[in-house]
């Protein structure tokens, strides 16, 4: 019994020296370029932040409501333009404040999603898993109700539960998502020109699976919306098979992720 503790020891003792080695010590300095980006952010409006990879990568955001957000933003736009192997990021200035220290350990990452992966975002978020069997039929006569106003449809609290801070992503590389907010949604899609998103003020979920999105604008043009609404067949172990409400009879398969698909992230 003691010989094997032993040998158990300095096994991990031999392990620790690569473990350690996994992370390295960055002196922090901006590179010419990072540093043109950060002061062109300077006076813009509300809160501003400006995150930075050792390997070149920047991110930066304005004009958002909080610090944390405007962190989280900055690093989500700086982890967008990493690639597997690359030392992460890490927040160099918020609201004019530079709040990196002198030295940062560093971490390379290994996993990168990338606004709309679904391949990836199962990966890097992992799925939600929840049991759900819905009504079609029941969902149809809903959605055929004119007009249509979210206060007319009763509202399942356990689903809308399920549904906030997360994501219904298509499994494609290039595909397309809807990220549920407390009050707010929003749909984001893969096109050769870009992403393509859709806000909406409000969304509710049905105990039939219904789900509707209201007061649609498009983000690019602020062009209004019609409603759009989905309808949930069934989930289980976090793949979704859902039918959009112009095609209620064509299902498909969808993926509930645990996090905001819109924005980069590494692991």
């Amino acid at each position: 019994m003691i010989k094997t503790v032993t040998a158990v020891l300095v096994f991990c003792i031999m392990l620790l020296p690569q473990a350690v080695a996994a992370q390295e010590s960055w002196a922090v300095q901006l590179t010419v370029k990072q540093a043109k980006a950060l002061a062109e952010i300077a006076g813009q409006p509300d809160v501003t932040a400006f995150a930075i990879s050792p390997d070149g990568a920047w991110g930066r955001s304005w004009g958002v409501d909080t610090p944390e957000n405007a962190a989280a933003r900055a690093m989500n736009y700086c982890q967008a333009e990493l690639r597997p192997g690359r030392r992460d990021c890490v927040l160099y200035e918020v609201a004019g404040r530079r709040v990196a220290p002198e030295v940062v350990a560093t971490r390379k990452v290994s996993n990168i999603y990338k606004p709309v992966n679904g391949r990836k975002a199962a990966e890097v978020f992992g799925r939600v898993d929840f049991d759900f069997q819905g009504n079609n039929q029941e969902a149809r006569a809903a959605m055929a109700t004119q007009p249509m106003r979210r206060g007319d449809l009763p509202e399942d609290a356990r689903l809308r539960v399920a549904l906030v801070g997360r994501s219904i992503v298509s499994p494609k590389a290039k595909g397309h998502a809807i990220v549920f907010e407390d009050v707010f949604a929003e749909q984001i899609a893969m096109s050769n020109s870009g992403l393509l998103k859709v806000y909406y003020d409000s969304w509710t979920v049905t105990p039939d699976g219904l789900v509707c999105l209201f007061g649609g604008r498009q983000a690019s043009t602020g062009a209004a919306r019609d409603t759009n609404c989905l309808i949930l067949n069934s989930a289980s172990d976090g793949l979704i098979r859902m039918a959009w409400g112009s095609r209620p009879g064509t299902a498909q398969k969808m993926q509930l992720i645990a996090g905001d698909a819109r924005y980069a992230t590494a692991k």
